[in-house]
């Protein structure tokens, strides 16, 4: 990370909150639709962008923070937080939370477009486990 992601991430953290793991990936962020005349006429729709995003896990949320700026998302962790996990052949992939719609496609939300997809679905994983096991809550 460089020293302003590092910065970005201490600013999202609560106090005493430690990040159990960090990376980087591409979310989907909203392009701006064209108003203008050509584009009416010729009917072009802007698509959805990848933008750069970096992600944390912490024993009580996840976190996914735009590096060009714009708006955070976070997720607390409970059973059911993972929709899919999408693995591709180079070890990369998509862990899903849910989906989003952007321009009138649907697109997924969660930790997108990460290395070592497996070993973080595992760590996620266990995060949530330690989270429930310690939630009043569980049985």
């Amino acid at each position: 990370m460089t020293p302003a992601e590092q910065q970005m991430l201490a600013a999202a953290l609560r106090e005493g909150e430690t990040p159990l793991w960090t990376g980087k990936g591409g979310g989907v962020a909203a392009a701006p639709q064209k108003t203008g005349l050509l584009s009416r006429l010729f009917r072009k729709a802007d698509s959805a962008a990848l933008t750069s995003m970096l992600y944390a896990i912490t024993p009580k949320r996840v976190l996914a923070l735009p590096v060009q700026g714009g708006d955070a998302q976070e997720w607390f962790l409970m059973l059911g937080l993972v929709q899919a996990v999408n693995e591709r052949p180079d070890g990369g992939g998509d862990i899903v939370f849910d989906f989003e719609e952007v321009n009138g496609s649907k697109v997924p939300r969660g930790l997108i477009g990460i290395s070592e997809v497996a070993q973080v679905r595992n760590l996620l994983n266990d995060a949530i486990d330690a989270a429930y096991q310690a939630s009043p809550w569980s049985v």
